[in-house]
């Protein structure tokens, strides 16, 4: 059915060419800070790995050190630029997820009949935009549901979030996971599963999506079950085996992640942070573009007066969805911390959900109403926050949150660093960073001399495996690179304290 239509190819070619200018050249990715430079080149076993930092966390550790060696050694020949040769390497496969993540959206609200074509495009128009704007307060430094606060946090939770998130649009454009397997071939079969396998291995925070989508359909199909009085034990558990598996498999990925480095010292707090984890958490839903907010509420409200307030099964679903996923989210984070549950990193899991059932709760007033084609008007609002305190407007990918070509300018400092050492026979140097604010030198730690020699001998920048075990810590690399040793968070702190005081 797509074959004959190319408007989704254009479509498709459209937020590519979008999405790998925004990752390129308007919002570039780029490699900054201490974890950066090692998990650029330290790829791990694509299997569980049992009492390591994190032991299942397989997706971002094998694809960002691919993609990385992907820039290292075919782009960067061609460019004989390595920090711009990694930017366009990470940007074209982040590109390449969203693309698949936007595209499937729309392509669901069309094969399943919820909308004709153009306005299944418009619909997923629309689902775009509400990434970019979705945490806009006013002209500058906004978070955005895309963003993360450096290269690998992209990895670890926004991309893990979207190949979740793709997965479940997938098995939803064909009714459910069970439809999918009855109506796909073998080697569709063993591209998914590859898929699922990374998507659950991929991060706890992330996962839930995929797995509040398969525990919905499993809880749903087992009260209808006690409701028609046919629940069998065995009958239930033969079809829905499938299901099944794929929850037991996300809970086991649960346990084995506490047997980890990151989880130690982890859940000594937890009901002490449970409360403020699920304000927090519930802050998160609300807690975003104000002009976001009145629609999503004058649209479920409009929505739910029509059909004389009662929920359709798509209505319970989508219900089940958000709740499981914020319930997760607060017991995780409470675990963790509670600060993340405001991250948008996180928050996209279940803002992911709410904006997909506003959409089809808007289809729906339309197609009651052609009137209630306007309700989106209500996100030009936005362009009026624009001008408080206007200047860039969303985070940049860095933690300290500073232009790409001051980035660029850090990393090849330390080339231009390690290169001399090179040139002049040394077997160990002291490499010279910025200073800043935060414990062990946060964002550019104090750990993170090897981790740069490292990834520059391995990736052949270097020809000589120099040791670096100390680093300078001088506040002369601030002046050079005109970089604040206040963290992000600092700044903000003090913007909005400005704001508050206008």
């Amino acid at each position: 059915m797509i074959k004959k239509n190319w408007q989704f190819y254009l479509y498709g070619l459209f937020v590519f060419v979008g999405m790998l200018l925004f990752f390129t050249v308007i919002n570039p990715l780029v490699v900054y800070d201490a974890d950066d430079w090692l998990y650029i080149y330290a790829i791990r076993l694509p299997i569980p790995l049992l009492h390591s930092w994190n032991p299942t966390r397989i997706f971002p550790e094998v694809a960002m050190p691919s993609v990385s060696a992907f820039a290292a050694f075919v782009i960067n020949p061609i460019l004989n630029n390595y920090c711009r040769s990694l930017t366009l390497a990470h940007g074209l496969f982040g590109s390449i997820l969203f693309t698949i993540y936007f595209v499937q959206f729309s392509y669901l609200f069309y094969k399943r009949k919820i909308a004709s074509l153009n306005k299944s495009i418009a619909y997923g128009c629309l689902f775009i935009l509400l990434h970019f704007i979705s945490h806009i307060f006013m002209g500058s430094n906004n978070f955005f549901m895309i963003g993360a606060i450096d290269l690998t946090c992209f990895y670890y939770y926004t991309l893990s979030a979207i190949l979740n998130a793709t997965l479940v649009m997938h098995f939803m454009s064909y009714g459910s996971i069970d439809d999918w397997f009855k109506n796909s071939n073998l080697l569709h079969k063993i591209i998914i599963f590859i898929c699922l396998y990374f998507a659950i291995f991929s991060n706890l925070f992330s996962s839930v999506v995929l797995a509040t989508y398969v525990g919905t359909n499993l809880l749903l199909n087992l009260l209808k079950d006690i409701k028609n009085k046919s629940f069998v034990f065995k009958d239930f558990c033969i079809n829905n085996w499938l299901k099944l598996v794929i929850i037991a498999w996300w809970f086991l990925t649960n346990i084995l992640e506490t047997t980890g480095g990151r989880a130690d010292g982890m859940h000594k707090s937890i009901l002490f942070n449970l409360p403020i984890s699920l304000i927090v958490t519930l802050l998160s839903l609300i807690a975003k573009n104000v002009f976001i907010t009145i629609l999503d509420l004058v649209v479920f409200i409009t929505c739910y007066k029509l059909y004389n307030k009662k929920l359709n099964e798509t209505g319970k679903s989508f219900v089940f969805y958000i709740g499981f996923t914020v319930i997760y989210i607060v017991l995780l984070s409470a675990s963790v911390n509670p600060n993340y549950a405001m991250r948008t990193e996180v928050s996209i899991c279940s803002l992911f959900y709410l904006f997909m059932g506003m959409i089809l709760c808007l289809n729906e007033l339309i197609k009651a109403n052609k009137k209630y084609n306007k309700l989106p008007l209500i996100l030009a609002g936005t362009i009026l926050l624009l001008f408080i305190n206007p200047g860039t407007l969303l985070q940049h990918y860095n933690y300290s949150n500073i232009s790409y070509d001051k980035c660029e300018a850090v990393m090849n400092d330390f080339i231009d660093q390690v290169k001399t050492a090179e040139q002049n026979g040394q077997t160990e140097i002291v490499l010279e960073i910025p200073r800043f604010e935060e414990d062990t030198n946060w964002p550019i730690s104090d750990f993170v001399c090897n981790r740069v020699v490292e990834s520059l001998y391995i990736h052949q920048i270097v020809d000589t495996n120099i040791t670096c075990n100390e680093v300078n810590i001088t506040d002369e690399k601030n002046e050079q690179f005109g970089i604040s040793p206040e963290s992000w968070y600092s700044q903000m702190s003090k913007s909005i304290k400005e704001l508050l005081h206008m």
